[in-house]
């Protein structure tokens, strides 16, 4: 009894001396209301006190102490030898072996079958019928081996494969291999392939790619042919058919202006010998014909057409089926030049010639003159350009804006060229006439110069009516002040009612409206 109240006894003294460290501060010290203390927390913060009695707790953000140290020290040791060691493990008792100690290796029990959809019956199939004879004969005993279908035939643009289908059976129904060595067709000339059958009654040759062109093939099935039911072919079957000669794909150039020494380029549908074909070209101008040559390499590569002709035919898998070639000398000016391809073409595939001619043709550059001028569409209104064209292309990169003078001054002129074309531009008034003078010396994309001035004369017209205002929807504001609408036309006195009107469906009206 006396141990339990000295203990409540010190247990009281503990609450009352944290109370009076918890508490506000005492009465004469108390700050004024509304005042801070003054007083700071141990973390830097001002203590707020109040003049409310009782226990006040505040809680802030504490600091993180140092951490902690270590600070024990390791005893010395010495490392035991051999026989010390063991002399501590003898002192342990040995360890007790038990029954369940060693066990054999769990396995899992083997996996059952997967199960099966049906039943499995052995036998023979299909069933022997001990009533039933030997096969019948097939629908072709006794009847003459036919064939019935063939291709191709005749003029073809291209033959991928021949076909031939016998009305019998010809072969066995057995390997490929062993099908293909019976071949009952004569195929005549024979290009690299292979024969192979399509089931038991076609049979199909297959060229390496097709069949060559320009040439003509034989195909013969001899008489008495025999099936493979024993029928015979009572007549022999032949036929032919012929892939086409040369034909020109593209040629250049073609039109005008050329130049003089302008190089000629074709191009087959079929592998050629190009100093055999250029032995068929004729190449006529002016009434004279004119000796060829092939082009190098070298020359080709200095004629940006012909180089870029060249390398899309390669591009495509067509090279050996074009030449490049140009005249021993240069055409006149001016000169329709024709080139003649054949007849007597060869080709490099087969021993056909063409029997027909192939011709292209084009125009060497003519001495430099202005073929048209005119201003705008149709009309001339004011800002129409003037448009000179010459029957030469320009040399552009070397075209000065001082060449083409126009009189009086348009107003933000512009002069520009491009291709046969010179272009005025600017503000030009109305109801206006213009001279515009070109010099002698333009000079066109082959070197010639116009020689002298050329004077243009324009006259413009009125200016058409024009009205630009906003598009799409637009909004007005009803709140301001009407006004009178730009759009009307002054009329005359007898006319009043009539602007009137106008003004009235043109003045936005006001939301009470």
């Amino acid at each position: 009894m006396k141990r339990s109240i000295t203990i409540r006894s010190v247990a009281l003294a503990t609450v009352i001396s944290f109370v009076s460290v918890s508490c506000g501060p005492k009465a004469g010290s108390r700050p004024p209301t509304g005042g801070g203390s003054g007083v700071v927390t141990p973390g830097g913060q001002p203590l707020v006190q109040d003049d409310k009695p009782g226990l006040t707790m505040r809680l802030s953000d504490g600091r993180a102490g140092a951490p902690a140290a270590d600070r024990s020290q390791l005893p010395p040791t010495q490392q035991l030898d051999d026989a010390a060691a063991k002399a501590i493990l003898d002192r342990v008792a040995p360890v007790g072996a038990k029954p369940d100690d060693t066990q054999a290796f769990a396995l899992r029990d083997r996996s059952q079958p997967p199960p099966r959809t049906g039943k499995t019956i052995k036998g023979t199939f299909p069933v022997p019928n001990p009533q039933a004879g030997p096969p019948p004969a097939t629908n072709d005993a006794g009847k003459p081996l036919t064939l019935v279908r063939w291709a191709p035939e005749g003029d073809v643009p291209v033959a991928p494969q021949l076909q031939l289908t016998f009305s019998q059976p010809m072969v066995a129904v057995t390997s490929q291999d062993d099908a293909a060595a019976v071949v009952p067709v004569t195929l005549s000339p024979t290009p690299p392939g292979r024969w192979r059958w399509l089931g038991t009654k076609t049979i199909v040759f297959d060229p390496t790619v097709r069949f060559p062109q320009a040439t003509t093939y034989t195909v013969a099935v001899a008489k008495g042919t025999k099936s493979a039911t024993g029928n015979v072919l009572a007549d022999a079957k032949r036929f032919t058919f012929t892939t086409p000669t040369p034909r020109v794909e593209a040629s250049w150039p073609g039109g005008g202006p050329q130049r003089l020494d302008a190089p000629m380029f074709v191009r087959f549908d079929q592998q050629i010998d190009p100093a055999a074909v250029l032995a068929t070209i004729t190449v006529k101008g002016a009434g004279k014909t004119y000796a060829t040559r092939l082009l190098t390499d070298a020359e080709i590569a200095t004629h940006e057409v012909v180089k870029s002709l060249v390398d899309s035919t390669k591009a495509a898998e067509q090279d050996g089926r074009w030449l490049a070639f140009a005249a021993t000398e240069p055409f006149p000016k001016d000169t329709h030049v024709e080139v003649t391809v054949g007849p007597g073409t060869p080709s490099a595939e087969g021993p056909n010639r063409t029997t027909d001619r192939q011709a292209f043709s084009f125009d060497t550059y003519p001495p430099l003159k202005i073929v048209r001028a005119e201003c705008g569409w149709g009309e001339c209104p004011p800002g129409a350009p003037f448009q000179i064209e010459f029957n030469n292309p320009l040399e552009v990169d070397r075209f000065d804006a001082a060449q083409v003078v126009t009189t009086p001054a348009i107003a933000r002129a512009a002069v520009t060229a491009n291709g046969n074309y010179v272009m005025v531009q600017g503000l030009t008034a109305g109801q206006t006439a213009y001279q515009t003078v070109v010099s002698g010396g333009v000079l066109d994309r082959f070197g010639q110069t116009l020689g002298k001035d050329a004077e243009l004369r324009w006259k413009t017209g009125k200016a058409y009516l024009n009205f630009y205002g906003p598009s799409g929807l637009v909004v007005l504001d009803p709140a301001r002040a009407r006004r009178r609408s730009t759009c009307s036309r002054p009329t005359t006195t007898g006319s009043r009612s009539r602007s009137t009107r106008s003004r009235r469906r043109t003045t936005p009206r006001s939301a009470s409206t």
